[in-house]
């Protein structure tokens, strides 16, 4: 067992959204020019974000921000405000319906009574990674145009890879759950209570704390956490099996403000919609997962776990109830269920494919 060295707790300050608001112009930026002009003046747009710059969210951010401004030749400004300087997780959707900010990033796995629709691709089908899963999420989105989302216009989506168990004891069988308390959230919980483990609530900047202290025994997440937490050093396994996706995000901009821009640049904003979602998802299993499980296995000696094909087949069994569990949770929903998840799969299925993965 590793020895724990104590790790300060993360804390994030928030700034008033008002004064923000006020310097940056916030909710009138699109309006400064006709839907229907070419020019019309310099616009400025504002973006908000509830994660620090450095999280892959955040870098996608920036990126969309210099793209849009590059290809409108300098029409456009954006000026982001990732860290909850403008909005915090949860307040985001409103805070763009409210005008508080023009572009707002972010995630609808907070809130799954909110976003009933979105939740479908935090079910466990077997996706390996953010680019499968992130492609997959936003060809959900667009076709299928959900009520949750229908006073925005989506901007871009995508989404963490999945879930994967990290922990100070070897988890590699059903058995091996038995009494173990996982740090949990959302859509984990249920597949954790359905293996016998103990789900415990926390964020990801409490983990370290309860982990050293011997309240969680290790903790269901994308494994980026391993690094940008500090968690390597304090857990010994990584059980290579991919759950239900860990957190998907979505950018929206208010239907009414995004109609109000003129129609070049509304037009580059939708070219940008799946670029930015490969563009994150590319960084997310790139530079955060591949990076961090060198830096976990080389710096720290993280063992990877891989699960005997027999237990891992009984595992499947297991996903395939809870995937059917939450059809049935959402038989009243404003959509197909069912239907959506068979349609998840197969979208799963040809990106896999394209990727070479199939």
């Amino acid at each position: 067992m590793k020895r724990h060295t104590l790790i300060p707790t993360l804390t994030t300050a928030a700034a008033a959204a008002l004064v923000l608001a006020a310097c940056t112009g916030s909710g009138g930026g699109g309006g400064e020019a006709g839907s229907d002009g070419e020019g019309g003046g310099d616009i400025t747009l504002s973006y908000a974000f509830f994660a620090p710059a450095a999280s892959f969210p955040a870098v996608q951010m920036e990126e969309w921000a210099a793209q849009l401004n590059e290809r409108t030749d300098g029409q456009v400004t954006v000026e982001t405000f990732p860290g909850g300087t403008l909005l915090s997780a949860g307040d985001i959707y409103d805070g763009v319906s409210q005008g508080v900010v023009d572009v707002g990033l972010d995630s609808p796995a907070y809130d799954t009574e909110r976003f009933p629709f979105s939740s479908v691709i935090n079910q466990p089908i077997g996706i390996e990674n953010s680019q499968v899963a992130s492609a997959t999420f936003l060809d959900l989105l667009l076709e299928y145009e959900p009520e949750e989302f229908s006073d925005y216009v989506i901007i871009t989506a995508f989404t963490t890879e999945p879930a994967y168990i990290q922990s100070e004891q070897a988890i590699d069988s059903a058995a091996a759950f038995q009494g173990v308390s996982l740090r949990s959230a959302g859509a984990a919980v249920p597949t954790l209570e359905a293996f016998g483990a103990n789900p415990v609530g926390l964020s990801m900047a409490d983990v370290a704390e309860n982990l050293q202290t011997g309240v969680i025994d290790g903790y269901i997440s994308s494994r980026e956490v391993m690094r940008d937490f500090s968690l390597a050093e304090l857990v010994d396994y990584v059980t290579d099996y991919p759950f239900g996706v860990s957190n998907s995000f979505v950018a929206v901009m208010d239907r009414d403000a995004f109609e109000a821009l003129p129609q070049d640049v509304q037009d580059t904003i939708l070219e940008l919609r799946e670029e930015m979602s490969q563009f994150a998802s590319e960084l997310h299993d790139g530079e955060n997962v591949a990076g961090a499980l060198e830096f976990a296995q080389d710096e720290h000696g993280v063992e990877i776990l891989e699960v005997p094909e027999d237990e891992a087949a009984e595992w499947d069994t297991t996903m395939e109830s809870l995937a059917g569990d939450w059809v049935t949770a959402h038989s009243g929903a404003d959509f197909d269920a069912q239907e959506v998840l068979d349609r998840m799969r197969e979208l799963a299925d040809e990106h896999s494919a394209e990727l070479g993965e199939g």
